[in-house]
């Protein structure tokens, strides 16, 4: 394992406070980075670094720890009530935009916690990784972007890094997601002028031309609308011919804004289909290295990421 101590200071400041405040944690990073590779390393230092700036409150490793551990706790939560109802808990997105996203203090928690999965978590190092290294190449002479769901802003900020003259739009309900995401564009060393936030719900209004983007963003947002087919179909009259999507949601992954339930790849690939687009490139990833068989026999996550086009 590398001297993370020493030569990652930033990222072991966050892991001792992980270790202070849960030992079941400390366990499970300590195990996941020990197979670490210089890469992950190098991401995870730099993410952190950013965060930090972001939230602004010094170095508050202290914060980050326990905002992690605290959105852990919450998907354990409803894991479990996934594993007994078999369904998730909410249905109706007015329901969930009241309880999470028109809290600008819980959604500055939440989006912490969930940044801080990209690497944490094993899954979504690995969705990461995919974003880089699939979909950044094929967009980096683009001109014309958008994001939904912007959530913490680090791979809207990666983007923009990817894409040297990229201008975009970040589209977000929740106000707190807008503003993060232009934080972090900042402290990724990026003018967040390049991106334009506007605050709205693409279930009522996409603020978009029609076959005006070279590239779209929609990570992890299908899942949390009532009516994802809907949005997923408009949002293909978005697209020049020529343009690429970086799509990803989760089958069997309970969460407490997720409305939308997938329980397979079979079905998620459906989905793409039925709404005007066609897989590029994509990846598939489950828990502990589970097959996706068995994942979908169990009702067990099941996290999917694609490159996607208009047909």
């Amino acid at each position: 394992m590398a001297d993370i101590k020493n030569n990652y200071l930033c990222l072991w400041g966050v892991v001792e406070e992980i270790s202070k405040q849960s030992p079941f944690q400390k366990k499970a990073v300590l195990r996941y980075i020990e197979s670490a590779d210089e890469r992950y390393f190098d991401f995870a230092e730099d993410l952190v670094k950013r965060m930090l700036k972001v939230i602004d409150r010094g170095e508050c490793y202290d914060y980050i720890a326990k905002t992690y551990l605290w959105y852990t706790k919450t998907i354990r939560i409803e894991e479990m009530y996934f594993a007994k109802e078999g369904r998730y808990r909410y249905s109706d997105y007015d329901e969930v935009y009241e309880k999470v996203y028109s809290r600008d203090d819980y959604m500055f928690d939440y989006v912490v916690g969930l940044g801080m999965t990209q690497i944490f978590w094993p899954n979504h190092w690995n969705i990461m990784k995919f974003f880089l290294d699939n979909f950044i190449p094929k967009g980096k002479d683009f001109r014309t972007g958008a994001e939904i769901g912007v959530g913490h802003g680090v791979f809207h900020s990666e983007f923009l890094r990817g894409c040297p003259d990229m201008s975009s739009k970040l589209i977000d309900v929740s106000p707190t997601s807008l503003d993060m995401t232009r934080r972090m564009i900042a402290a990724t060393g990026l003018d967040p002028e390049r991106a334009e936030p506007i605050q709205c719900d693409v279930q009522k209004y996409i603020p978009l031309e029609d076959e005006s983007l070279d590239a779209l963003l929609m990570g992890e947002l299908i899942e949390h609308i009532q009516d994802g087919e809907s949005v997923m179909a408009a949002m293909a009259k978005k697209m020049k011919r020529t343009g690429y999507c970086y799509f990803s949601t989760a089958a069997n992954s309970p969460a407490e804004d997720h409305i939308l339930l997938f329980r397979s790849v079979g079905e998620v690939c459906d989905f793409i289909d039925r709404t005007g687009w066609k897989v590029v490139d994509e990846h598939l990833g489950t828990i502990n290295n589970m097959s996706v068989k068995d994942a979908e026999k169990g009702g067990h996550n099941i996290n999917y990421a694609a490159v996607l086009a208009v047909k």
